[in-house]
């Protein structure tokens, strides 16, 4: 009989070990949502809107039902002073990763398609959410000034731009205009 005597630091040799190896995190920037809904008035977190919604997202990050312990996260908005069409240079962000949802589902296959094509699954459908969520971007993720002033605002008579959860065409993130005064998510990306 030729048996192999396993030491306890032997990883070759534990059933456990053996099934983590295959089921391990696919790599990726995933998609999450904050649990809490906000109003417009998304700069009220931090000295600008930008650091305003990286903050939502790093708090969200705590409780996000996401299958990756990625660490960085970025708001998924357009601001003043940065949007997603410029997250590759202005947070050295990889554009060639893949975007996957919650569960690890693929939306597209690399960053850089975000800006481009039509998501291969729904935010819905990738486990991100199913209620409407603030972008404040236009078609292409640039940023449209009207939303909420900046994000200022959280009255019924100004429009911020949102995202529809169910959407997989091109407009996606820039459903509908909703009034400032209504409570949405916000998307987050951790990579």
């Amino acid at each position: 009989m030729n048996g192999k005597t396993c030491s306890s630091e032997d990883k070759s040799c534990s059933a456990n070990e053996i099934l983590y190896s295959h089921i391990s995190t696919p790599p990726g920037i995933y998609l999450y949502s904050t649990q809490k809904s906000f109003q417009g008035n998304l700069a009220a977190y931090g000295p600008d809107l930008q650091i305003s919604l990286m903050n939502i997202c790093a708090e969200a990050r705590l409780f996000a039902q996401t299958i990756s312990n990625c660490g960085n996260v970025l708001p998924l908005t357009a601001s003043p002073t940065s949007s997603v069409s410029s997250y590759t240079t202005d947070f050295s962000l990889d554009g060639t990763l893949p975007i996957r949802g919650a569960r690890g589902e693929l939306i597209y296959d690399q960053w850089n398609l975000i800006l481009s094509s039509n998501p291969k699954l729904s935010m819905s459908e990738a486990g991100v959410t199913t209620e409407k969520f603030w972008t404040f971007a236009t078609t292409g993720w640039g940023y449209a000034s009207s939303s909420c002033v900046n994000g200022t605002l959280s009255d019924n008579a100004n429009v911020g731009i949102t995202g529809d959860p169910n959407d997989i065409g091109l407009s996606w993130p820039s459903f509908a205009s909703d009034t400032c005064d209504q409570h949405r998510k916000v998307l987050c990306i951790c990579y």
